[in-house]
Formats: C-alpha cells, structure tokens, sequence
C-alpha cells in the first residue's frame, strides 16, 4: 500500500484567547493565495465557544482539544507533534496572516535549503491605544518591519516554520512544553543557523489591560530565567541573578536600538515610554525570582 503524500504544510495554531480572535486568525488562512496543500490545527483550551465555532465554519481544520487550561508552548508542542506537513508553521490565534503567508513560507523553504528555521515579520493591527502599542514594543519590536533579511539568533514564536527533519531534533522539548528560543537554541547547538526573511509577514492584533500585561511581563520573565537556570551552570546562574537588577535600562536602550533602527512607528514608541519603563521593571523583577525560586507555573499566566 502507497503511502499517502504528505500535505506541503502545516500551520498549528495555539488557541487560548477566545473565539474573537481565532475567527479572526482562522479567516485570514482562508483568503490564502496561491492553492497550497495545507493542514491546520488548532489546539484549544478555550472550551466549547470555541471548538463549536471551528467545527461548525472550518471543518476541515484538524482540532486537538483541552478540557484543562494549558500554556502556550503545551498547545503549540501538542500541534507539531502531530503535525504532518513537509514544512511546519508555529502561530497563535491573535495573529492575523498576509494572504501570501503560505506561498512565502514555501518558496523561503525552498530558497535556503539550510535553514531548518525561517521566521518573518510580526507587525502591528493593535493600533488604536498606547497601551496595545507599548505591549507590541515590548513583545515584538525585534521582528517588525522593515526586518533585515538574513542569519539571525531570534525568530519569532508567532511566525515561525520548521523543516520536517528539525522538529525530530526537538521531539522532547516539544513534549517538555518549552518557549520558541529554547527550541531554536537547541538548533543553534546543533550547528544549525535561523534565517528572517521580511517576505514572510502576519500581523499581532491583541487588546491588553494594563494590569493583564503587567502580570504577564512579570510572568515571563520568571519563566525565563527559571528555565534558564535549568540549562546553566551554577556560575552563571549567579551572575545572571547578580545582574538582573541592572536588566531595566538594558531593556529600555535594546527596544529603542530596535525601534530607531527601522525609522518606523516612533512617535508611538515615546508616547508608550511610561508604560514600557514600568514592564521593563516587571521583567527584571520577574526574572530575578525566576533565578532565585525557579519558574514555578508562571507559564500558565502567559496568553
């Protein structure tokens, strides 16, 4: 018996924030160009709201369903594992994709054969507060336009495709259900190089609270530099923990670095300053307890 050819891609998606935005997602996979044979999966923890909803209006999308609140790398590692396409694609249900999206994720593939990991740009559709702005400098300033194209060290988690072959490398970090940069420094070690193409675009369109960020910059911060700490020796386990107090103005002159580079956006980002001092303060701090008590479940606070 033939064995049956694998789909050209596939997209999982990790659907956490309800049905608003994973309509929204999955609506803009639809509109794709181009006739790619694509597989989609959505892993959901939301509940019925949604997966009534993808049941109903995209029966053809594969869902992986959570009666239990999960963290966003549990999802997405529950997706690429049982994802079947020649190139795997990472996103989340806040991101919006170019109508290109699939067709520019192949021909990349194609052009750096090399490469086991192609990320693109993440830009902004969150754009009627400051707040929404000062969230997408903090999480995404590294992958907005205009990204330069090349080798890189950080590809982004919400726009991010693998080759087959390197998610057999990373089988039991997906199962331990970690963040895109400890996978892709996994790939790294392994002699492997990360590649940004700006031709690969989605747009992050999500509304914060102040006080929802706050918690989850704090969060993740812990989460880092607890899990840090598990890949470290314990030299430099107390260096990080030494310095993580000085982390705020680092973080403040990197965003700025990021933001001035690309000429783009620069009356937002010193509008938004106030509210990014203060989540740079909430990182550092998050990431010092994270290197004094461990990550503890600040995973689970993470959307």
């Amino acid at each position: 018996m033939t064995q049956a050819k694998r789909p050209a891609l596939t997209v999982v998606i990790a659907s956490l924030n309800g049905k608003r935005y994973i309509e929204a997602c999955l609506a803009s996979l639809r509109k794709q160009t181009g006739n790619v044979d694509a597989e989609i999966i959505v892993a959901d923890c939301v509940g019925k709201e949604v997966t009534d909803m993808v049941k109903r209006e995209y029966p053809e999308v594969k869902l992986i369903e959570f009666n239990e609140r999960k963290s966003v790398p549990e999802l997405r590692g529950a997706g690429l594992l049982q994802a079947t396409g020649e190139i795997v694609a990472m996103t989340e249900d806040h991101c919006i994709a170019a109508e290109n999206w699939f067709v520019s994720m192949i021909q990349s593939h194609a052009d750096h054969p090399q490469n086991p990991a192609i990320g693109g740009v993440v830009d902004n559709a969150a754009t009627e507060r400051l707040i929404d702005w000062s969230v997408y400098f903090c999480e995404y300033s590294a992958y907005s336009s205009p990204l330069p194209e090349g080798v890189t060290h950080d590809l982004p988690g919400p726009n991010v495709s693998y080759k087959r072959a390197a998610l057999d490398q990373m089988r039991d970090m997906l199962e331990g259900g970690y963040w895109e940069v400890f996978l892709h420094q996994r790939l790294e070690s392994l002699g492997y190089q990360l590649y940004a193409d700006p031709k690969i675009q989605i747009w992050h369109k999500k509304h914060f609270t102040f006080g929802d960020f706050l918690s989850e910059r704090f969060h993740y911060g812990r989460w880092f530099g607890g899990t840090r700490n598990q890949f470290s020796s314990l030299p430099k386990r107390l260096f990080y923990l030494a310095f993580s107090p000085l982390l705020p103005p680092l973080i403040l002159k990197r965003l700025r670095d990021r933001v001035y580079s690309r000429g783009q956006n620069l009356d937002k980002f010193n509008q938004s300053l106030p509210y990014i001092i203060v989540f740079s303060l909430a990182w550092a701090a998050g990431e010092f307890f994270g290197y004094l008590t461990g990550p503890g479940r600040s995973v689970m606070k993470l959307s």
